[in-house]
């Protein structure tokens, strides 16, 4: 169920990124869609790598020439799967606030 929810919401962020290809000129435009997607797997990704690493130390199972903090298994495919769906949850809150007006981004106060 969870993994059907998850690749619905990754399904729904590439189907509203690649509808700003056909609509008009207005909210988020497809670059600046894909840099904001971007920066956001990027920035999740760092948060989520250091969850349920176990070091070898702690196992007690230390490889010899390796260093002992060294993940035994560090589930980077697992990582990478619930960076792309937190990433596409960013995006789209983002997406909703820029594209129905909730925040006006040109009253924010920007130094100019």
């Amino acid at each position: 169920m969870l993994k059907g929810v998850s690749i619905v919401l990754v399904a729904l962020t590439v189907a509203l990124w690649l509808a700003q290809f056909f609509l008009p000129a207005h909210g988020i435009g497809v670059a600046t869609g894909l840099v904001i997607y971007l920066v956001a797997w990027w920035i999740v990704l760092f948060t989520i790598l250091p969850l349920g690493v176990r070091g070898q130390h702690e196992d007690h199972e230390v490889v010899a020439g390796t260093e002992p903090g060294a993940p035994v298994d560090p589930g980077l495919k697992r990582k990478a799967w619930l960076t792309t769906v937190v990433a596409s949850i960013v995006w789209l809150l983002i997406f909703a606030v820029v594209e129905f007006s909730l925040i006006d981004v040109n009253s924010l106060p920007f130094p100019r």
